[in-house]
């Protein structure tokens, strides 16, 4: 900071201020210069204050600053001198502009050795910027007139190197601005010390004064009028950079003891808890960290929090997933930045803002503030002295729920102070307003591996065996590293031991309770807090193991709503939303991770949730292996649940039957082999609420089923061999029939009309195309329905019914249904028009939403859900259109349908339309963006020469796939406008090209689809160009799209097409698959 015109002799400042032009010249070329005093390195383009970057090329530590990765050994060589030139320079320039200015100071330059500390002590101690917790005196302003960052950076460019660079001896040099070493400190003797240790208790007290007490300084009585008078007077001094003589230190004491009774008047201040003298918090003992993935996540946390100063990062993981160990690490490495003050904080278990308060004070050495009792009053303490940190850094480790930063005191979006929290949660980090999210990912085989062996500290090489249960070992802890780490420390000591190894594996599951990885993951299970989120993580984990696809999704939530686990909600909207939220609940727990298009559960989160269900009223044997049903002994009279899925059971005979009055749900799903259920086996299962059946290979069902009035769930899906179901008319507590995939089921179950309750029927897959005549109109609460037609007039008997599947045989009932579809908001839907056909309907679009329209002249969009003039009405929410066999169809839809009426349509497929001219009318407005994802067109023979024109191809940014087969006079995909020859599509992925004799190009001009990845073309003979513009090396050369991954074509036409560049060719031929 540059001194001030000296007071008494009127010298004018010779420093350069910031803000104005440094010397044009810089000794060190690869900084550039530039104003306000800062420099750029021209290796890494970042921009630094004054000398840091010359400090930091010199080697010089602790200076807070991130070391440039890519400056070279010459620069790093030249960097010391260059820089040990420019501060003797700079030293004598300032003890020019001070000589004579008072015989109170030295130059700040002047080494601190044992020869000249005598001397030194007899005209002045340390000056005071060197005692304060920033750079400069800036410290000692009032909060508003304090800029930290840019005082503290410039002090800190002055820091010499800690060794001499040519006689190899310890540089003791003290700079200008900057804090001495503590030994340093220490080393000091006499008055010196002692003046030097009351400034520094002076100092704290004022700064709470400056913080927190300035109004009410200016209310004290006139007996304080002499002590706030020295008080500013000594404030004034610090300012000015005005050291104190060693006679002062009886003053200096004097004036402590009275700002220490201002700050203890009863009425007039609170008592205030002192602040201890530790700058930080100690340094933490830290693991080394395994994996290439784990040690970039630290160097980027650290990187984030120098580049910051005000923000908030959340690191999330399952619990033993290292986040602790990663942190430790962070905060080491930031202890080594003077500009930063770090605290480590372990979050008290038992959570509460009053406790995390307290542990926060205990860190950053706040006293006695468990002395105010009102949870406000102490964060307004704490707040205060967090503000007179210099740049804090604030940790807390293994946070378990969020919490308002104000209502604990934590000044986060006040400019300065940086907090990091770590949780299994990544719902917390959400509700923390986490500026990044960091998750913590488990470490791969090889790194696992190389964990266990350092763990193990393996003495001797291994044998064969050993090794392979070893690794079997791992496969249980699936790269958890805590899990690792604990296995591994047990088996010291007996790692040659093959029996010791093959006892550990087949008695893992029972240890692991005893391990502390179990018990974090348990704590993650607890944490879940809400007992209906909790009963659905376990109920998902003894339905659906260890996997949960997107499709399983639906399932599982399918599964909640069977189950009763989410309430008694109306609607089935509402019921996903919630199933979603529970699931969503669990993922950002920790418990669930999703993982290459798949929800996964850790084996030992598995062992975990296992152990929390009661086995004395669940019996758990999946997937084991069964050939028969368990014995007697195990089907008490306290069974509530039994999960017998994925067995090989092959049959449950006569005299088979339990008595299990409590038991509300049996799970025999996926025993293939199960063929026949002896009718007894259900005489004492009166209670059961769900029985899953599915996938099994029954072909009928026992009568005794007609007896469970109790029943809810009857699940018969993927039956292929059930060709019979006995009279249902007593269950009418049923409300789901699931059928669906009983191929040899042709004709529903004798007293269907009975069952009011019934909210969920699916007869799709089956051989029974319509139910009987007036069942339909009795099933009133109906909500999901699939079924492969409609009878006419049924269409307006589906008052609740929000997930529709089915055909129907004309216009009047499409558009009846389609009404009754945007009626109820319908999420799901699939539609059919004309006669339905099995692989288009089920096994077309993955849309939720479809409609396929066959032989039909005229659609339109639904506006006020009428029609007429015999046009087949589109709802708004249809995501997906097929047309088929719509022979006088000459357009399918208008410009202004897409984006005005037509919002959420991302697939056209358009199939035998012999009449159709084009897919969209007219030019799309200017700002038109569509959300159109796929486009095919097959059989339309009379389709004009261009399928595409480029200003329609500017509104489709989401194109991923273009199908074009069969189709005559196509001579073109994509065709120019005038002025425009330049063709984008950003997310393109898919081109297929089939049966176009007539096709000559993809487009006019020149296309560029970086997203590309497959490319097949197949019988056009005339196509002679594809103007794909590859990217280019830098020597030049094409190089293809970085997407790509196959082209198939036919071996002639490939070797008959020209390209724009010569080397084209060559580039691609690595991914030509021919198809002759």
């Amino acid at each position: 900071m540059p001194r001030p015109l000296n007071a008494e002799e009127e010298e004018p400042n010779t420093e350069v201020p910031q803000g104005e032009m440094p010397r044009a010249l810089d000794p060190l070329p690869v900084v550039e210069v530039l104003p306000n005093n800062k420099r750029k390195c021209n290796f890494c383009g970042n921009e630094y204050v004054g000398d840091t970057k010359k400090a930091q090329f010199a080697g010089v530590g602790g200076c807070g600053i991130l070391g440039c990765k890519v400056f070279n050994d010459r620069v790093r060589s030249e960097a010391p001198e260059v820089l040990k030139g420019e501060r003797a320079v700079e030293s004598s320039k300032r003890q020019g502009n001070d000589e004579g200015s008072s015989n109170l100071t030295q130059s700040s330059h002047q080494p601190l050795t044992a020869g000249s500390e005598v001397a030194r002590c007899k005209t002045s101690f340390v000056a005071m910027p060197y005692l304060s917790y920033g750079a400069g005196s800036s410290t000692f302003l009032p909060w508003a007139e304090t800029n930290f960052p840019n005082q503290s950076v410039a002090a800190l460019t002055n820091i010499p190197r800690p060794l001499n660079a040519k006689e190899g001896e310890l540089n003791t040099e003290v700079p200008h601005g900057a804090r001495p070493h503590l030994g340093l400190v220490k080393s000091q003797r006499g008055t010196c010390g002692l003046a030097d240790a009351n400034m520094m208790s002076l100092k704290r007290k004022l700064e709470e004064l400056i913080s927190s007490r300035q109004a009410d300084m200016n209310k004290l009585k006139s007996k304080w009028t002499r002590t706030k008078e020295e008080y500013w007077s000594v404030v004034r001094a610090i300012r000015e950079g005005i050291t104190f003589p060693p006679e002062k230190v009886a003053e200096v004491e004097g004036l402590c003891k009275e700002v220490e009774q201002i700050l203890l008047v009863p009425g007039r201040f609170r008592q205030e808890a002192t602040v201890r003298c530790r700058k930080t918090s100690p340094s933490v003992t830290i693991d080394e960290l395994v994996g290439k993935e784990t040690l970039q996540k630290v160097d980027e946390i650290v990187s984030f929090i120098m580049l910051s100063k005000d923000f908030i990062i959340g690191v999330y993981g399952m619990g033993g997933v290292g986040k602790t160990a990663i942190l430790r690490n962070v905060y080491n490495r930031l202890l080594e930045y003077l500009a930063l003050d770090v605290f480590w904080v372990d979050v008290p278990q038992d959570f509460s803002v009053y406790a995390l308060q307290e542990a926060i004070a205990n860190a950053v050495g706040l006293d006695n503030l468990s002395n105010e009792k009102d949870v406000k009053r102490r964060a307004g303490l704490l707040c205060g002295h967090l503000k007179v940190k210099k740049r804090p850094v604030l940790i807390l480790d293994g946070l378990w729920r969020h919490f308002e930063v104000k209502d604990v005191g934590i000044p986060v979006g006040m400019g300065r102070l940086g907090l990091v929290v770590t949780t299994q949660s990544l719902d917390v980090c959400r509700m923390m307003l986490c500026q990044k999210q960091m998750k913590i990912e488990l470490l791969n085989k090889e790194d696992s591996w190389r964990l266990f062996s350092r763990t193990l500290c393996f003495a001797v090489e291994q044998s064969q065996e050993v090794e392979q249960i070893a690794r079997s070992l791992l496969d249980r802890c699936y790269g958890l590293p805590l899990g690792i780490i604990e296995i591994a420390t047990r088996m010291r000591g007996i790692e040659k031991e093959e029996h010791a190894w093959r006892w550990m594996l087949q008695n893992l599951e029972d240890l692991t309770m005893e391990l502390d990885v179990f018990k974090r993951l348990q704590l993650s299970y607890l944490n879940l807090g809400n007992e209906q989120v909790q009963q659905c993580f376990l109920h998902f984990i003894l339905c659906f193991g260890n996997y949960l696809s997107a499709d399983d999704r639906k399932c599982c939530i399918e599964s909640f709503i069977d189950e009763g686990l989410l309430g008694g909600i109306a609607t089935r909207i509402r019921l996903y939303e919630r199933g979603n939220e529970i699931l969503g609940k669990i993922e950002g727990a920790g418990l669930l991770d999703f993982e290459k298009g798949h929800w996964c559960l850790h084996p030992l989160t598995r062992d975990m949730a296992l152990h929390m269900v009661p086995s004395t009223t669940h019996m758990f044997k999946a997937n084991m292996g069964l050939r028969e049903i368990p014995e007697d002994v195990f089907w008490t009279d306290r069974l509530e649940k039994v999960f017998l899925h994925g067995n090989e059971i092959e049959e449950i005979p006569y005299g088979v039957s339990p008595n299990c009055p409590k038991l509300t749900r049996l799970s025999l799903h996926g025993n293939n082999s199960l063929g026949v259920i002896h009718g007894s086996f259900f005489r004492h299962l009166k209670g059961l609420t769900v029985l899953d059946l599915s996938y099994t290979g029954i072909t009928e069902l026992p009568d005794s089923i007609s007896e469970l009035e109790s029943l809810e769930a009857l699940l018969l899906k993927g039956c292929c061999s059930l060709c019979f179901i006995p009279y249902v008319g007593k269950l009418q507590s049923l409300r789901k029939l699931d059928l669906n995939d009983c191929e040899s089921l042709g004709e529903v179950p004798e007293g269907m009309e009975m069952l009011a309750n019934l909210r969920y029927l699916a007869l799709d897959g089956s051989e029974i195309h319509t139910l009987p005549e007036g069942v339909l109109g009795k099933l009133v609460n109906l909500q999901y329905l699939t079924i492969k037609e409609l009878r006419v007039g049924e269409e307006v008997k589906l008052p609740e019914v929000e997930e529709l599947y089915c055909s129907v045989s004309n216009v009047e009932m499409f558009n009846a249904c389609v009404g009754c579809l945007e009626r109820n908001g319908s999420p799901c839907y699939r539609l059919v028009m004309g006669a339905p056909s099995n692989s288009v309907l089920w096994c077309g679009s993955e849309t939720e939403r479809s409609l396929l329209i066959d032989s039909c002249d005229h659609i339109a969009v639904s506006v006020d859900g009428t029609s007429g003039d015999g046009c087949a009405l589109l709802p708004e929410s249809v995501q997906s259109l097929e047309l088929s066999r719509c022979h006088k169809m000459k357009r399918v839809m208008e410009r202004e349908w897409l984006t005005a009426h037509l919002p959420n349509l991302e697939e056209i497929i358009i199939i035998s339309c012999e009449n159709l001219e084009e897919i969209i009318h007219g030019p799309l407005p200017s700002e038109a963006t569509c959300r159109l994802k796929y486009l095919e067109v097959n059989g339309c023979n009379n389709m004009k020469r261009v399928l595409l024109t480029q200003d329609m191809v500017l509104h489709l940014p989401f194109l991923e796939e273009i199908v074009v087969e069969g189709s005559k006079g196509i001579e073109l995909i994509m065709g120019t406008v005038a002025k425009m020859t330049y063709f984008s599509f950003p997310k393109l992925m898919k081109l297929v090209l089939c049966n176009l004799p007539e096709l000559k190009s993809i487009c006019d001009g020149i296309t560029r689809c970086n997203s590309l990845q497959w490319v097949s073309i197949y019988n056009c003979p005339k196509l002679k160009r594809i103007p794909l513009q590859l990217p280019l090396l830098d020597n030049g050369l094409p190089s293809p799209p970085p997407s790509l991954r196959e082209i198939q074509i036919n071996r002639q036409m490939w070797e008959s097409l020209e390209w724009d560049h010569p080397l084209a060719r060559s580039s691609l031929e690595h991914f030509i698959k021919f198809l002759d």
